[in-house]
Protein backbone atom coordinates (compact mmCIF):
# COMPACT_ATOMS: atom_id res chain seq x y z
CA UNK A 1 0.00 0.00 0.00
CA UNK A 2 1.72 3.39 -0.78
CA UNK A 3 1.53 6.40 0.98
CA UNK A 4 -1.47 8.13 -0.63
CA UNK A 5 -3.88 5.10 -0.07
CA UNK A 6 -2.80 4.39 3.33
CA UNK A 7 -3.48 7.88 4.44
CA UNK A 8 -6.57 8.33 2.64
CA UNK A 9 -7.51 4.63 4.18
CA UNK A 10 -7.17 6.19 7.63
CA UNK A 11 -8.89 9.56 7.05
CA UNK A 12 -11.65 7.54 5.59
CA UNK A 13 -12.26 4.83 8.03
CA UNK A 14 -11.55 7.95 10.96
CA UNK A 15 -14.39 9.29 9.30
CA UNK A 16 -16.98 6.61 9.47
CA UNK A 17 -17.68 7.11 13.06
CA UNK A 18 -18.66 10.59 12.72
CA UNK A 19 -21.09 10.33 9.76
CA UNK A 20 -22.88 6.75 11.57
CA UNK A 21 -23.21 8.79 14.75
CA UNK A 22 -25.23 11.73 12.60
CA UNK A 23 -27.09 9.01 10.94
CA UNK A 24 -27.86 6.10 13.09
CA UNK A 25 -30.59 8.31 14.54
CA UNK A 26 -32.52 8.96 11.25
CA UNK A 27 -33.57 4.80 11.54
CA UNK A 28 -33.81 5.08 15.22
CA UNK A 29 -30.65 3.63 16.92
CA UNK A 30 -29.94 6.09 18.96
CA UNK A 31 -27.50 4.30 21.42
CA UNK A 32 -24.96 1.64 20.93
CA UNK A 33 -24.85 -1.17 24.27
CA UNK A 34 -22.15 -1.18 26.05
CA UNK A 35 -20.83 2.48 24.68
CA UNK A 36 -24.16 4.90 25.27
CA UNK A 37 -26.08 7.17 23.75
CA UNK A 38 -24.65 8.27 20.15
CA UNK A 39 -24.55 11.46 21.02
CA UNK A 40 -22.05 11.50 23.83
CA UNK A 41 -20.45 8.99 21.72
CA UNK A 42 -19.34 11.32 18.62
CA UNK A 43 -18.61 13.86 21.49
CA UNK A 44 -15.80 11.67 22.78
CA UNK A 45 -14.29 10.62 19.58
CA UNK A 46 -14.26 14.18 18.01
CA UNK A 47 -12.58 14.87 21.01
CA UNK A 48 -10.45 12.31 20.25
CA UNK A 49 -9.95 13.13 16.19
CA UNK A 50 -8.92 16.26 17.71
CA UNK A 51 -6.21 15.09 19.49
CA UNK A 52 -5.58 13.01 16.44
CA UNK A 53 -5.26 16.09 13.85
CA UNK A 54 -2.84 18.15 16.51
CA UNK A 55 -0.54 14.99 16.75
CA UNK A 56 -0.20 14.84 13.46
CA UNK A 57 0.72 18.57 13.10
CA UNK A 58 3.64 17.38 16.25
CA UNK A 59 4.82 15.24 13.88
CA UNK A 60 4.78 18.16 11.02
CA UNK A 61 6.68 20.43 12.93
CA UNK A 62 9.21 18.05 14.62
CA UNK A 63 10.23 16.55 10.67
CA UNK A 64 10.02 19.80 9.04
CA UNK A 65 10.69 22.79 11.53
CA UNK A 66 12.99 24.35 9.36
CA UNK A 67 10.23 24.48 6.62
CA UNK A 68 7.48 25.93 8.27
CA UNK A 69 5.82 29.20 8.34
CA UNK A 70 4.65 28.97 12.29
CA UNK A 71 5.05 26.41 15.24
CA UNK A 72 2.35 24.14 14.99
CA UNK A 73 2.71 22.72 18.63
CA UNK A 74 1.62 25.79 19.66
CA UNK A 75 -1.51 26.72 17.53
CA UNK A 76 -2.28 22.78 17.50
CA UNK A 77 -2.02 22.38 21.45
CA UNK A 78 -3.96 25.74 21.88
CA UNK A 79 -6.56 24.34 19.88
CA UNK A 80 -6.87 20.73 21.45
CA UNK A 81 -6.65 22.83 24.38
CA UNK A 82 -9.50 24.60 23.73
CA UNK A 83 -11.63 21.39 22.09
CA UNK A 84 -10.66 19.63 25.61
CA UNK A 85 -11.66 22.67 27.98
CA UNK A 86 -15.35 22.58 26.26
CA UNK A 87 -15.59 18.60 26.89
CA UNK A 88 -14.94 19.00 29.75
CA UNK A 89 -16.49 22.28 31.35
CA UNK A 90 -18.89 22.89 28.77
CA UNK A 91 -22.35 20.74 28.23
CA UNK A 92 -22.30 18.52 24.57
CA UNK A 93 -23.65 21.17 22.70
CA UNK A 94 -20.97 23.41 23.58
CA UNK A 95 -18.47 20.64 23.32
CA UNK A 96 -19.65 19.89 19.83
CA UNK A 97 -19.89 23.34 18.46
CA UNK A 98 -15.79 24.16 20.16
CA UNK A 99 -15.15 20.57 17.97
CA UNK A 100 -16.63 22.16 14.58
CA UNK A 101 -14.50 24.84 15.35
CA UNK A 102 -11.71 23.42 16.27
CA UNK A 103 -11.74 20.94 13.40
CA UNK A 104 -12.27 24.08 10.94
CA UNK A 105 -9.20 25.33 12.47
CA UNK A 106 -6.71 22.58 12.33
CA UNK A 107 -8.07 22.57 8.71
CA UNK A 108 -7.24 25.90 7.87
CA UNK A 109 -3.68 25.40 9.64
CA UNK A 110 -3.19 22.26 6.63
CA UNK A 111 -4.24 24.94 4.10
CA UNK A 112 -1.88 27.20 4.94
CA UNK A 113 0.63 24.19 4.91
CA UNK A 114 -0.52 23.33 1.34
CA UNK A 115 0.10 26.60 -0.14
CA UNK A 116 4.02 27.09 1.96
CA UNK A 117 3.86 23.39 -0.29
CA UNK A 118 4.67 21.37 3.55
CA UNK A 119 1.79 18.94 2.44
CA UNK A 120 0.59 18.12 -1.12
CA UNK A 121 -2.62 18.71 -2.87
CA UNK A 122 -3.83 15.34 -2.74
CA UNK A 123 -2.82 14.92 1.05
CA UNK A 124 -5.26 18.28 1.71
CA UNK A 125 -8.06 17.21 -0.70
CA UNK A 126 -7.99 13.95 1.33
CA UNK A 127 -8.40 15.62 5.02
CA UNK A 128 -10.78 18.55 3.59
CA UNK A 129 -13.04 15.68 2.52
CA UNK A 130 -12.81 13.93 5.87
CA UNK A 131 -13.12 17.54 7.65
CA UNK A 132 -16.15 18.20 5.86
CA UNK A 133 -17.80 15.16 6.45
CA UNK A 134 -17.02 15.29 10.08
CA UNK A 135 -18.00 18.92 10.42
CA UNK A 136 -21.58 18.32 8.54
CA UNK A 137 -22.05 15.26 10.54
CA UNK A 138 -21.35 17.13 13.96
CA UNK A 139 -24.04 19.45 12.57
CA UNK A 140 -26.54 17.46 12.26
CA UNK A 141 -26.07 15.75 15.76
CA UNK A 142 -26.08 19.20 16.83
CA UNK A 143 -29.57 19.79 15.14
CA UNK A 144 -31.01 16.65 16.29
Amino acid sequence: MNEKNLYSALAYAGVTPFVACALLPLVGIVAIPPFGPLDQLVNSYGLAIVCFLSGIHWANYLANKDELPFNLMVSSNAIFLLAWFGYVLGGLSASLVIQVASLGLLLFIDWRLKADAVLTAHYFRVRFTATSLAIASLVVVLLS
